[in-house]
């Protein structure tokens, strides 16, 4: 079986790619945290808006309220790992808190305009 070939400057970009995105361990606790408190507040606002778009009752005898819990626990399943994506903790602070307030934003917009 044939090799690729490649060159030099294609292995050192690759390199300085590689040493630029390095994803570590450091920082762990305000990862954690990120995900707990905006990423919280996050995935909150996210079932918020969904259950307005999907106009859910606030029975939870009902399918859609059913489905609104059951996605909340998987969006939270996804906020908690993701967290460990950024570079550093405050990063995951800012990226996680803007999007919080922009879903939140999003949801009280959404219930002006329902009523």
């Amino acid at each position: 079986m044939a090799s690729l070939p490649h060159c030099c400057c294609c292995v050192k970009a690759t390199l300085s790619i590689m040493r630029k995105y390095t994803y570590t361990s450091q920082n762990w606790f305000a990862k954690v945290t990120a995900a707990v408190v905006p990423g919280n507040i996050l995935t909150f606002g996210l079932v918020g808006v969904v259950g307005i778009l999907s106009h859910a009752d606030s029975d939870p005898r009902t399918a859609s309220a059913q489905f609104l819990t059951w996605l909340t626990v998987l969006l939270w399943c996804i906020v908690l790992p993701t967290c460990f994506l950024f570079s550093n903790g405050k990063r995951a602070w800012n990226y996680l808190s803007v999007s919080a307030l922009c879903v939140w934003g999003l949801f009280f917009v959404l219930k002006v305009l329902q009523a």
